[in-house]
Protein backbone atom coordinates (compact mmCIF):
# COMPACT_ATOMS: atom_id res chain seq x y z
CA UNK A 1 0.00 0.00 0.00
CA UNK A 2 1.38 3.63 -1.17
CA UNK A 3 1.95 6.01 1.97
CA UNK A 4 -0.90 8.56 0.36
CA UNK A 5 -3.28 4.88 0.46
CA UNK A 6 -1.98 4.72 3.76
CA UNK A 7 -3.22 7.95 5.10
CA UNK A 8 -6.30 7.76 3.30
CA UNK A 9 -6.92 4.27 5.09
CA UNK A 10 -6.15 6.18 8.96
CA UNK A 11 -8.63 8.69 7.67
CA UNK A 12 -11.37 5.67 6.66
CA UNK A 13 -10.15 3.73 10.07
CA UNK A 14 -10.80 6.42 12.00
CA UNK A 15 -14.42 6.99 10.24
CA UNK A 16 -15.21 3.55 10.32
CA UNK A 17 -14.22 3.58 14.18
CA UNK A 18 -16.52 6.25 15.24
CA UNK A 19 -19.04 5.50 12.81
CA UNK A 20 -22.39 8.28 13.15
CA UNK A 21 -19.99 10.46 15.33
CA UNK A 22 -20.05 14.52 14.54
CA UNK A 23 -17.74 16.58 16.35
CA UNK A 24 -19.96 18.14 19.23
CA UNK A 25 -22.52 15.94 19.25
CA UNK A 26 -21.31 13.66 21.32
CA UNK A 27 -20.86 13.70 25.78
CA UNK A 28 -17.30 13.07 24.27
CA UNK A 29 -14.51 15.88 24.44
CA UNK A 30 -16.01 19.53 22.86
CA UNK A 31 -15.38 20.31 18.98
CA UNK A 32 -12.89 22.53 20.11
CA UNK A 33 -10.49 20.35 21.38
CA UNK A 34 -7.47 21.76 20.48
CA UNK A 35 -5.40 20.27 17.50
CA UNK A 36 -3.88 23.13 15.31
CA UNK A 37 -0.35 24.20 17.66
CA UNK A 38 -1.54 26.06 20.79
CA UNK A 39 0.49 29.22 20.76
CA UNK A 40 2.14 29.45 17.21
CA UNK A 41 5.84 31.44 17.94
CA UNK A 42 6.07 30.83 21.23
CA UNK A 43 8.71 28.52 22.71
CA UNK A 44 10.86 26.30 20.63
CA UNK A 45 9.45 23.32 19.49
CA UNK A 46 10.35 20.18 20.52
CA UNK A 47 12.74 18.48 17.72
CA UNK A 48 13.12 14.88 19.69
CA UNK A 49 9.30 14.65 18.71
CA UNK A 50 9.58 14.37 14.98
CA UNK A 51 10.96 11.15 13.55
CA UNK A 52 14.13 11.17 11.71
CA UNK A 53 14.71 10.02 8.21
CA UNK A 54 17.78 7.88 8.70
CA UNK A 55 20.52 8.40 5.81
CA UNK A 56 20.91 4.51 5.34
CA UNK A 57 17.46 3.70 5.18
CA UNK A 58 17.30 -0.06 6.64
CA UNK A 59 14.86 -1.84 8.75
CA UNK A 60 17.22 -2.00 11.97
CA UNK A 61 17.51 1.74 11.74
CA UNK A 62 13.99 2.38 10.86
CA UNK A 63 12.83 0.28 13.89
CA UNK A 64 15.10 1.98 16.49
CA UNK A 65 13.62 5.35 15.13
CA UNK A 66 10.42 4.57 15.43
CA UNK A 67 10.70 3.05 18.96
CA UNK A 68 12.72 6.49 20.28
CA UNK A 69 9.24 8.64 18.66
CA UNK A 70 6.84 6.39 20.07
CA UNK A 71 8.95 6.23 23.73
CA UNK A 72 8.84 10.14 23.19
CA UNK A 73 5.43 10.42 22.35
CA UNK A 74 3.93 8.62 24.93
CA UNK A 75 6.34 10.00 27.79
CA UNK A 76 3.86 13.42 27.21
CA UNK A 77 0.95 11.30 28.69
CA UNK A 78 0.37 11.88 32.28
CA UNK A 79 3.52 10.39 34.44
CA UNK A 80 0.91 11.49 37.31
CA UNK A 81 -2.03 8.82 37.54
CA UNK A 82 0.17 6.14 35.33
CA UNK A 83 -1.01 2.39 36.39
CA UNK A 84 0.73 0.53 32.98
CA UNK A 85 2.27 1.06 29.89
CA UNK A 86 2.38 -1.91 27.57
CA UNK A 87 4.33 -1.70 24.01
CA UNK A 88 4.70 -3.79 21.02
CA UNK A 89 6.87 -3.27 18.81
CA UNK A 90 7.02 -5.50 15.54
CA UNK A 91 7.52 -5.14 11.70
CA UNK A 92 4.07 -5.53 10.01
CA UNK A 93 3.44 -7.05 6.83
CA UNK A 94 0.91 -4.57 4.81
CA UNK A 95 -2.57 -6.89 3.61
CA UNK A 96 -3.54 -5.22 0.40
CA UNK A 97 0.25 -5.23 -1.39
CA UNK A 98 3.83 -5.70 -0.87
CA UNK A 99 5.99 -4.31 1.46
CA UNK A 100 6.18 -4.12 5.11
CA UNK A 101 6.62 -0.74 7.62
CA UNK A 102 7.46 -0.89 11.43
CA UNK A 103 4.97 -0.56 14.03
CA UNK A 104 4.78 0.19 17.74
CA UNK A 105 1.64 0.18 19.90
CA UNK A 106 1.53 1.58 23.31
CA UNK A 107 -1.47 1.20 25.52
CA UNK A 108 -1.13 3.55 28.38
CA UNK A 109 -3.63 2.67 31.60
CA UNK A 110 -4.11 5.49 33.65
CA UNK A 111 -6.23 6.52 36.89
CA UNK A 112 -9.91 6.66 35.95
CA UNK A 113 -9.49 10.47 37.49
CA UNK A 114 -7.08 11.13 34.39
CA UNK A 115 -9.46 11.40 31.76
CA UNK A 116 -8.20 9.75 28.58
CA UNK A 117 -9.80 12.00 25.88
CA UNK A 118 -8.14 15.26 27.58
CA UNK A 119 -4.60 13.07 27.28
CA UNK A 120 -4.73 12.69 23.97
CA UNK A 121 -5.74 16.07 22.68
CA UNK A 122 -2.85 17.62 24.97
CA UNK A 123 -0.56 15.46 23.72
CA UNK A 124 -1.83 15.74 19.54
CA UNK A 125 -1.40 19.63 20.57
CA UNK A 126 2.10 19.09 21.43
CA UNK A 127 2.93 17.36 18.29
CA UNK A 128 1.65 20.05 15.91
CA UNK A 129 3.85 22.51 18.16
CA UNK A 130 6.58 20.08 17.08
CA UNK A 131 5.36 19.91 13.73
CA UNK A 132 3.45 17.05 13.28
CA UNK A 133 0.61 17.63 10.53
CA UNK A 134 -2.96 16.90 11.35
CA UNK A 135 -4.38 14.06 8.75
CA UNK A 136 -8.30 13.91 11.24
CA UNK A 137 -10.07 13.73 14.13
CA UNK A 138 -12.99 12.00 15.30
CA UNK A 139 -15.23 11.33 18.25
CA UNK A 140 -17.88 9.28 19.72
CA UNK A 141 -18.66 8.84 23.15
CA UNK A 142 -16.29 5.70 22.73
CA UNK A 143 -13.87 6.83 21.55
CA UNK A 144 -11.50 9.55 20.82
CA UNK A 145 -8.94 9.68 18.18
CA UNK A 146 -6.28 12.32 16.05
CA UNK A 147 -4.74 10.99 12.59
CA UNK A 148 -1.21 12.96 12.24
CA UNK A 149 1.68 12.47 9.92
CA UNK A 150 5.29 13.44 10.39
CA UNK A 151 5.98 14.86 6.88
CA UNK A 152 3.69 15.59 3.90
CA UNK A 153 5.72 13.49 1.72
CA UNK A 154 4.35 10.04 1.59
CA UNK A 155 7.46 7.84 1.24
CA UNK A 156 9.29 9.51 3.75
CA UNK A 157 6.13 10.26 6.37
CA UNK A 158 5.71 8.18 9.63
CA UNK A 159 1.87 7.88 10.35
CA UNK A 160 0.35 8.38 14.22
CA UNK A 161 -2.79 7.92 15.43
CA UNK A 162 -3.27 9.28 19.17
CA UNK A 163 -6.08 7.19 20.68
CA UNK A 164 -8.63 7.45 23.67
CA UNK A 165 -10.91 4.36 24.95
CA UNK A 166 -13.95 5.71 26.92
CA UNK A 167 -15.76 2.31 26.72
CA UNK A 168 -15.34 1.18 29.48
CA UNK A 169 -17.18 3.88 32.49
CA UNK A 170 -14.20 4.19 35.14
CA UNK A 171 -11.26 3.32 33.22
CA UNK A 172 -8.82 5.67 31.17
CA UNK A 173 -7.11 4.28 28.24
CA UNK A 174 -4.57 6.00 25.69
CA UNK A 175 -2.92 4.60 22.90
CA UNK A 176 -0.07 5.15 20.64
CA UNK A 177 -0.18 3.52 17.33
CA UNK A 178 2.73 4.57 15.33
CA UNK A 179 3.84 3.41 12.18
CA UNK A 180 7.31 4.23 9.63
CA UNK A 181 7.49 4.61 6.29
CA UNK A 182 7.54 1.53 3.84
CA UNK A 183 10.95 -0.67 4.57
CA UNK A 184 13.54 -1.52 1.93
Amino acid sequence: MSRRMAGVAIGAALAVLLTGCVAGESPGPSASVPIAPSSPGTGAPDPSLLPVYPAEYATANIQVETERVAGRITGLVAVVGLLGDDTYSQEIQNTESEGSYWGVLNTITLEPTVRAEEQAALVATQLADAGWLLVDRAQAPTDYAVALTSSEDPERAWFLVLGADLSVPGESVVTVRLSSPPLP
